[in-house]
């Protein structure tokens, strides 16, 4: 009796080790790596809410090792993720659930909400990252990438909706940002980052914006954003502007563009566009700008699409920019009879303006 009672001891005893054993191997998984404590000064946090039948997040990164504590007291280990792929992980429960990413070696870092909603987003100081895309977060109001990702150089912020402030003006490195459709960001300023190349920010909330000591800076996309003004220094070298669906009344900075090539400022509110100093623009797209006027271009031009369409340009104005355009040769193909063309109809000059100016241009009457 005394016997069977020690060994059911006994066994109870290392059934419960034995348990314990399984829940850390369950606990634990991945590639056998070492890696040091997660704190916040090296992880990128976050909170996870699963409340719907889609219970599946996605992390995609490279450069180094990675771990990812999915806060419901598992942690995976990767020793390569650039060469594993996308890392899915699935939760079996509807809860939140805090997540933590050491990403201390990482070059590359790509999360997203949009499927499965993120939230309270807190970036620790990672100095190697190169490349970071935060998409689709909510419950954050800041984001200070100069302090915690000093050398990135392309960053893709996009589609939070609360995010009201980011500070980038100490990433000496970023060549290329895409931060568009937060709502809530009304102003941004991109000043002192000498490699910046391509800037994208459209879709958010901007009144104001501000782009002075950005000396490599080509290409800048504004379009729908409530903005008034830009601020740019002399003889910025931007040769692609784009600031559709704003609400612009005037354009004086674009004499700070001397260089600029390809324009759209369709749908806003001006009156008047004056380019006679723009000898290098090829693609112009005024159109939708319902009380436009007047429109100049340059004699001796490179214009090789223009649409005007849908203003208020009378047939005198028309005149003056089909004077302007240079004439052409018969397309020698059909193929290539589209490569100069206009757009004008829905003004009150269309029907009267003379056409026959107009030598050998497609005039395109697509309203499509």
């Amino acid at each position: 009796m005394k016997f069977n009672k020690l060994f059911s001891g006994l066994l109870g005893i290392c059934l419960f080790f034995g348990f314990i054993s399984c829940a850390e191997e369950k606990r634990i998984f991945g590639d056998d790596i070492e890696i040091p404590e997660l704190t916040d000064d090296n992880t990128v946090r976050f909170t996870v809410e699963v409340a719907s039948d889609w219970k599946q997040i996605e992390v995609i990164a490279g450069g180094g090792r990675m771990a990812i504590e999915w806060g419901d007291g598992r942690l995976q280990k990767i020793e390569n993720p650039g060469a594993t792929g996308p890392v899915n992980y699935k939760y079996g429960n509807r809860k939140s659930y805090q997540v933590r990413i050491w990403a201390e070696e990482l070059d590359f870092l790509s999360v997203s909400g949009l499927l499965l909603p993120t939230t309270d987003l807190r970036m620790g100081y990672l100095p190697r990252i190169r490349s970071l895309n935060l998409n689709s977060f909510s419950g954050t109001t800041e984001l200070d990438l100069s302090s915690s990702c000093p050398n990135v150089e392309d960053i893709n912020i996009g589609n939070w909706s609360d995010l009201e402030r980011l500070d980038i003006n100490l990433c000496k490195q970023l060549e290329r940002a895409d931060i568009y459709t937060n709502p809530r960001l009304t102003s941004l300023s991109i000043v002192n980052l000498p490699k910046l190349k391509d800037l994208n920010c459209a879709g958010n909330g901007l009144t104001t914006l501000s782009l002075k000591g950005t000396p490599a800076l080509r290409t800048l996309y504004c379009n729908s954003n409530p903005l008034t003004a830009i601020e740019l220094e002399e003889d910025m070298a931007i040769s692609g502007l784009f600031i559709q669906d704003c609400t612009f009344s005037s354009l004086a900075f674009l004499e700070k563009l001397p260089v600029l090539s390809e324009f759209s400022c369709r749908s806003n509110k001006l009156t008047t566009l004056d380019l006679s100093n723009h000898r290098s623009i090829r693609f112009l797209d005024c159109s939708f700008n319902r009380n436009l006027n007047h429109l100049s271009i340059p004699a001796n031009n490179q214009v090789q699409i223009l649409r005007c369409h849908s203003c208020n340009l009378k047939a005198n104005v028309l005149n003056e920019i089909f004077d302007a355009l240079i004439p052409l040769p018969k397309p020698s193909t059909p193929e290539h009879e589209k490569d100069y063309r206009i757009s004008f109809y829905d003004n009150p000059g269309e029907d009267t303006c003379d056409v026959s100016i107009l030598k050998n241009w497609y005039i395109d009457t697509d309203k499509n």
